[in-house]
């Protein structure tokens, strides 16, 4: 199911949709938190991104278990394996935390609301939500770009 579309690897198409979405997602999400007066125009557009990262970040580390099983019975021999190891790895934790970020920032939306919308919380519950936000989104930006950067590896080992 998540091997090939339109004739390709999935998971080199799902992976630019990561690279790119999750560092918008992630900055969406800390201005959420960090800039009150933006959130009634960022609510939905931080919902939006938060659930295309836990999706996109599942169907990219799925997508890239069903490429792996390829590469190593077609290329075992042209693979650095210890490479792709380092890449699994990293695309699992990835996967791990853009589906905590998913969660948290969807809390989140709940409890931190627009000035002038009512407050269902205290100040204390809104600075924890933001807080754990924001830490979610840098772990989550980290965990893509050393996944990433792990994955050019295998692709490019031995090429340059």
């Amino acid at each position: 199911m998540f091997d090939y579309i339109f004739g390709l690897p999935m998971h080199a198409l799902v992976i630019h949709a990561v690279v790119v979405l999750v560092p918008l997602s992630t900055l969406c999400a800390i201005a959420y938190v960090v800039r009150p007066g933006w959130r009634g125009v960022l609510r939905w557009p931080t919902a939006a991104g938060a659930v295309v990262t836990g999706i996109s970040a599942l169907v990219a580390a799925q997508s890239g278990e069903a490429l792996q099983r390829r590469v190593l019975s077609v290329r075992a021999g042209t693979t650095d394996a210890q490479l792709l190891g380092e890449h699994v790895e990293w695309g699992d934790r990835a996967k791990v935390v853009c589906l905590v970020f998913m969660v948290l920032t969807l809390v989140a939306l709940w409890f931190l609301r627009p000035p002038g919308e009512e407050s269902r919380r205290g100040h204390a519950v809104d600075v924890l939500a933001g807080t754990v936000v924001v830490l979610a989104a840098v772990a989550s930006l980290v965990a893509v770009v050393l996944a990433g950067h792990a994955g050019s590896a295998v692709v490019w080992h031995g090429l340059a």
